[in-house]
């Protein structure tokens, strides 16, 4: 098959985990893109001026130069410049966030979990619209411990952006 033909075969929109493509239609609903705004908006907000950079999806990520690994996380966070090339990231970003969906939870809790530990992003949440609450993983040198979670009324600092901290109530809202 030639590389024209791959591509007319791929979904509009995937991701690519250990050489699996992960079809990424229908897109998002309201609550989910309504909850993506609200982090975003915020994390926008407080790093103006600053050297790290929040990205909201469609926006590509090779986790490495090497593996082919890609994905689209809903907001992803880039304080090493060089990483950013006209593509996308190149490298582990330094924080993810996810926004979970009926179609998504279960890839987003272990499978891209699980990629993102190993490859080196630092930070990994996981937003829930439906339950109003967000997981927050900090991956320490790699490993994998429980992550904190906070309910709709919390305000959470983000642990890789000093002084950054997300208003749940105003994501909820």
């Amino acid at each position: 098959m030639h590389e024209d033909q791959v591509r007319e075969a791929l979904p509009e929109r995937y991701e690519v985990i250990r050489g699996q493509v992960h079809d990424m239609t229908p897109p998002p609903g309201e609550p989910h893109q309504r909850v993506v705004g609200g982090i975003y908006g915020q994390l926008y907000a407080q790093l103006k001026g600053k050297r790290c950079r929040a990205y909201v999806a469609p926006f590509g990520v090779w986790l490495d130069e090497t593996s082919g690994d890609y994905v689209e996380p809903d907001i992803t966070i880039i304080c090493d410049p060089a990483k950013i090339k006209p593509q996308g990231c190149v490298g582990a970003p330094d924080m993810v966030v996810e926004v979970l969906s009926s179609s998504t939870a279960v890839k987003d809790r272990a499978v891209k979990r699980e990629l993102y530990r190993e490859k080196g992003v630092r930070e990994y949440w996981l937003v829930d619209p439906v339950h109003q609450t967000a997981e927050v993983y900090r991956f320490d040198g790699g490993a994998l411990a429980a992550p904190a979670v906070y309910g709709p009324d919390a305000s959470v600092s983000v642990g890789v952006l000093d002084g950054v901290v997300i208003d749940l109530r105003e994501v909820f809202a």
